[in-house]
């Protein structure tokens, strides 16, 4: 079911049957051909913290989830039928900061919302596009030492990296729009997590 620009939606990454985070979100757009979210400053959200309460980056054992909130404006924009999303990253004053290629199982409709999964390595690029570089191989490394991924999803999750990037640096929809120009309407305000969210 497609939601309606302005709608409240709730974005999951889900891991082996189980909610690793939890965000709100303010739907953008969501057609067949792109689903556009957005995630403002200040939303509080729940992320994944190992049992003793420390920072857990990678499902490499049992979690909870506890309270975040969420510091910049962002606008995650997700192709159809593509393993990733690309983020817009703007401080709380709207200063654009930059792009964010997030390599992930691809989002699909929920009934809360939208699910999918992060893979580790993301790659960060100028505002300009002029230079950008990969973050979180090491997350990605250690997902193949833990056995998390093997050797061969690890290559295939580097090339859905590479893909986005040369999509997102040629400007090839939907990135030809000019995204970076983009403010949510003032009535939209900070999203909530609704009680039910699983």
């Amino acid at each position: 079911m497609e939601r309606r620009s302005g709608e409240h939606a709730v974005l999951r990454e889900i891991w082996e049957g189980k909610a690793w985070s939890v965000r709100p979100v303010v739907v953008v757009r969501d057609t067949p051909e792109l689903i556009a979210m957005f995630i403002p400053a200040g939303t509080a959200w729940l992320r994944p913290r190992t049992l003793g309460d420390k920072m857990l980056r990678i499902p490499d054992q049992p979690w909870m989830m506890r309270p975040a909130v969420w510091e910049n404006n962002v606008l995650r924009l997700s192709p159809a039928g593509e393993d990733y999303s690309v983020l817009l990253i703007w401080d709380e004053a709207w200063r654009f900061q930059f792009w964010y290629v997030n390599v992930e199982d691809r989002v699909r409709r929920s009934e809360v919302g939208y699910d999918y999964m992060d893979w580790a390595l993301d790659a960060v690029v100028s505002p300009d596009m002029t230079e950008w570089h990969w973050k979180d191989e090491d997350e990605l490394d250690d997902c193949v030492a833990k056995a998390i991924f093997t050797t061969d999803r690890a290559a295939d999750i580097r090339r859905s990296g590479e893909a986005a990037l040369e999509r997102l640096l040629a400007r090839k929809e939907p990135f030809g729009e000019r995204w970076e120009d983009w403010r949510p309407p003032s009535s939209w305000g900070v999203p909530a997590l609704p009680d039910e969210w699983a």
